[in-house]
């Protein structure tokens, strides 16, 4: 409904019934005029905004921008994702963009901007069981991070992927919730901030990676987006033991901690690992070991990839 409202708008604007300059009606307005909810036309706001065709800011209104600012009106497309390889594109790209801000958010960050990162933080610790909440929380807290970067035209190629984002994103929450995974998906954005604000760059982008990876790797976009179960077998108790007994053999009873963990990380479990997941979880725990450990772990995962994902 949204892009079907933004198309419109865009229609009275190229009409010549609305002109650059003026502003548009309240949101609520604009609501009861096209008979649609005020989420729709926030929606429309963005997309268009987005777009460079309107300026959206709170407590001043919604004005319409001269031709020269806009973006080209193809922007209006974004608002839909047809399908998971092309929600699997943007957020490859959100990928690229996101490692940059947070890169120069640890460096540029005002002390007002990294108190709200931890403001915007608690407001998403607030919204347990509420996905559509959760997906704007978190738009605002990487919009956040995107401002602490510096760069304003980042920021806008950001705010030109925030619709088909938020889709993508809304998508895969609800199942992702649906499962009992909000608590390991919260702590990989409190990790985000907290290494921000501590200016651990290669943690923030890890932890980044790690947030896709639990949307991606457990089968939650692809289930949300109509994509039937992997059927794939789990490897199982077999593949559990031989883990178990290498990690243990190289580091000890920690293992028996490591091993979960780093797999709830990426919202998965061992026991019901397949073969697709290995090459996720298995470079991911290394992260988590010792330096000194992690050439003699890298041949470890060789061996068992080969052996549990041959090609």
């Amino acid at each position: 409904m949204g892009e079907h409202i933004a198309r419109h708008i865009q229609g009275l604007l190229v009409s010549g019934q609305i002109s650059p300059g003026d502003y548009l009606p309240s949101q609520r307005e604009l609501a009861a005029r096209y008979g649609t909810s005020v989420a729709a036309v926030r929606e429309a706001i963005s997309i268009l905004s987005a777009a460079g065709v309107l300026d959206a800011r709170p407590g001043r209104g919604t004005v319409v921008l001269p031709v020269s600012e806009q973006a080209p009106s193809i922007n209006l497309w974004m608002g839909v994702v047809h399908n998971e390889a092309e929600a699997l594109a943007f957020l490859d790209t959100r990928r690229l963009l996101e490692h940059y801000t947070i890169a120069h958010a640890v460096t540029n960050a005002s002390a007002e901007q990294r108190a709200g990162l931890l403001r915007l933080l608690e407001k998403l610790r607030q919204t347990r069981a509420e996905p559509e909440a959760f997906v704007q929380a978190d738009l605002q807290l990487h919009h956040a991070i995107a401002q602490a970067a510096g760069n304003p035209v980042v920021l806008r190629l950001l705010e030109a992927l925030r619709i088909p984002l938020a889709n993508v994103m809304r998508a895969a929450i609800g199942e992702l919730m649906s499962q009992g995974h909000f608590d390991s998906v919260y702590a990989v954005h409190e990790e985000i901030v907290r290494s921000i604000l501590n200016g651990d760059v290669p943690q923030a982008t890890d932890a980044f990676d790690r947030m896709l990876a639990q949307t991606i790797e457990d089968g939650a976009l692809g289930r949300a987006l109509g994509r039937p179960e992997d059927a794939e077998p789990a490897l199982g108790p077999e593949f559990s033991e031989d883990l178990h007994w290498n990690l243990t053999r190289l580091i000890g009873p920690m293992a028996d901690v490591l091993i979960p963990e780093t797999a709830a990380e990426l919202g998965l479990d061992v026991g019901s690992m397949t073969r697709r997941h290995l090459s996720r979880y298995l470079p991911h725990l290394s992260h988590h070991l010792p330096a000194a450990k992690r050439d003699e772990w890298r041949a470890l995962s060789e061996l068992l990839l080969r052996r549990y994902a041959p090609d």
